[in-house]
C-alpha cells in the first residue's frame, strides 16, 4: 500500500534519518515504508500522524482531507483549556488591574481599538 511520507517529510524538507530519528525508528525501515515494500505498524502510523498533524488516513491515501475531525477536536480543546485558565486569571483581578491589562495589551498590539467607556 503506498503511503504519502515521502510527500509529507520533503514537504518539512527532512531527510530519511531525520524523520527516522524524530520517530524513533531505523531509517532502513523508513526507507522501506516510503518505497511501499513494508506498511508501518499502528504505533508507527500515530505517531507519524502527530509529527505531520495530518489524520492516518491522509497518510495512507485513505483521505484527502490532512485533518481529521478528532485532531482538530484536540487542537481545540488545547486552546479552549489555555483560554480558560486566561480568563480565570483575569477574573481575579481588581477591576483596576483589568483596565491596566487591557490598555497593555491594545499598546503592545497597537490597537485603535481602545475603548475606555467598557472600563
Amino acid at each position: 500500500m503506498k503511503t504519502r511520507i515521502k510527500e509529507l517529510r520533503l514537504e518539512k524538507k527532512l531527510t530519511q534519518q531525520a524523520l527516522a530519528k524524530n520517530l524513533g525508528v531505523n531509517q532502513t525501515t523508513l526507507s522501506k515504508i516510503e518505497c511501499g515494500l513494508t506498511m508501518p505498524d499502528a504505533m508507527l502510523l500515530i505517531s507519524l500522524s502527530r509529527f505531520f498533524q495530518v489524520s492516518a488516513d491522509y497518510v495512507l491515501y485513505l483521505s484527502e482531507e490532512r485533518l481529521s475531525a478528532d485532531i482538530l477536536l484536540a487542537d481545540n480543546m488545547h486552546f479552549l483549556k489555555k483560554y480558560r485558565h486566561l480568563i480565570s486569571l483575569y477574573q481575579k483581578m481588581s477591576p483596576r488591574m483589568q483596565r491596566d491589562l487591557y490598555h497593555f495589551l491594545c499598546s503592545i498590539l497597537n490597537s485603535d481599538e481602545l475603548q475606555d467607556e467598557d472600563f
